[in-house]
């Protein structure tokens, strides 16, 4: 490949594990459900399966979403990567995600965000273009499973390209 062909790209849009109800605790402090850690426990052996290896990981820094992480992360053993936590993929809307996820730097082609519906499936169908599985874009625009994760490939040499249109979704992984 020429170095100026563009790069490839993985964007992996993961809604958080099945939490509890929350009764007693504030939205921000509700913990994930016995099932919610085996959702992402299943992503995690999902991800590691098929070789991924992600480099960046953007989280919500509500509770359930750092804990969604902790364990798909406990699946990945060869995980080496850079994790953040942002208070904005929680309180913030698809705009909030999209500038979060253009200010990445260019070095990771592996971006995996663990936040919130509806701004998860929302982003997913937005950025998803006429290439991407009907199924996969029409489970994004009806809403994202819990623990459900979209996953879009794309070329293209920077993150602050990322805009409508611009990848492919070729799944979303239901565990």
């Amino acid at each position: 490949m020429a170095s100026s062909d563009p790069d490839p790209r993985l964007l992996l849009l993961m809604r958080h594990g099945k939490a509890e109800s929350g009764s007693g605790t504030t939205d921000h402090e509700r913990e994930l459900a016995d099932r919610g850690i085996t959702q992402a426990h299943l992503v995690g052996e999902y991800l590691d399966a098929q070789g991924v290896q992600v480099s960046r990981v953007l989280v919500s820094t509500a509770t359930r979403t750092q804990q969604t992480w902790d364990a798909v992360r406990a699946k990945m053993p060869e995980f080496t990567g850079e994790v953040s936590y942002h208070e904005e993929i929680y309180g913030g809307g698809t705009d909030d995600l999209l500038d979060l996820l253009r200010a990445v730097d260019d070095e990771h082609q592996v971006l995996m965000v663990i936040g919130h519906e509806p701004v998860i499936s929302t982003l997913s169908d937005q950025l998803a273009d006429e290439d991407s599985d009907a199924g996969s874009a029409a489970q994004a625009r009806i809403g994202m499973p819990t623990g459900g994760m979209a996953v879009l490939t794309g070329e293209m040499p920077q993150w602050s390209q990322l805009g409508e249109e611009t990848l492919t979704l070729h799944t979303i992984v239901r565990p």
